[in-house]
């Protein structure tokens, strides 16, 4: 494996509180770029779970962008009222 740090990581979300959220995660060296900077339109999110949607958008944006990518999916799930079906 290579010995490489990254030193910019495009954040796959056109959210600009998630990309807040993420970029105080980071450390201090690590240059987050958001994909509005690129004005790029997230895409279709058609898979079955929360991974292969977060899957889908960072492969997508790192193609456009030719930078390493993370993405997350991190849906919405509400459970229903008094289990009522």
């Amino acid at each position: 494996m290579l010995n490489k740090k990254i030193k910019k990581l495009l954040i796959g979300s056109n959210n600009k509180g998630k990309l807040e959220e993420i970029k105080n995660l980071l450390p201090e060296h690590i240059e987050a770029i958001s994909t509005l900077f690129f004005k790029i339109k997230s895409p279709k999110e058609d898979g079955k779970t929360f991974k292969e949607n977060s899957l889908i958008k960072s492969r997508y944006f790192s193609k456009k962008t030719g930078l390493i990518c993370l993405a997350d999916d991190s849906g919405l799930e509400i459970d229903m009222l008094n289990d009522i079906s």
